[in-house]
């Protein structure tokens, strides 16, 4: 009798299973990085050093990110979108001294990894550059930013803070 029900649950339950998950692939891909909008205070290691915020423009197919540095006179704006042509995301990174970084990447298991290739002009000659966000249960994001300069062989951490959302009072 318990295996009877076992399996009735199971099939009864299957196509559930089947329609969530099936939904979950009909969630439009220009929504995967909603998690990040948001004003938001950014600490590495308990202290405050930055505070950006995210908002969406262009009929919700652009996310617009604006940092403003605590602790130097340093501010960007990027652009972030869902390019269904290439079915990645692209991102634009701009900042006050005039640097760029051009990155594409995808939404996996959580998180949002975009790469650049060799055409930026941040950092090191020939340097390629990985950031990833990810969502955190408790609604923080945490961002972790990452160079090499040998194909990918060894990684050097450049950023890693975590974005705690303001709230308004």
């Amino acid at each position: 009798m318990k295996t009877f029900l076992l399996y009735l649950c199971f099939f009864v339950s299957f196509p559930l299973i089947s329609l969530s998950q099936e939904h979950d692939t009909i969630i439009s891909a220009n929504r995967q990085f909603d998690f990040w909008i948001g004003k938001w205070d950014v600490y590495t290691n308990d202290e405050l050093v930055g505070k950006n915020t995210i908002q969406l423009l262009q009929n919700g197919n652009i996310l617009q990110e604006n940092w403003i540095s605590e602790k130097e006179n340093f501010t960007g704006t990027s652009y972030s979108f869902y390019n269904p042509k290439i079915k990645q995301w692209q991102q634009v990174w701009i900042d006050n001294s005039g640097s760029n970084l051009l990155l594409k990447g995808n939404f996996s298991n959580g998180r949002m990894i975009l790469i650049s290739d060799l055409d930026s002009n941040m950092g090191e000659p020939e340097s390629i550059h990985r950031i990833t966000w990810s969502a955190m249960p408790n609604g923080d994001v945490k961002q972790v930013w990452e160079s090499t300069v040998d194909q990918g062989k060894n990684w050097n951490l450049q950023f890693e803070g975590i974005y705690k959302k303001i709230t308004d009072e």
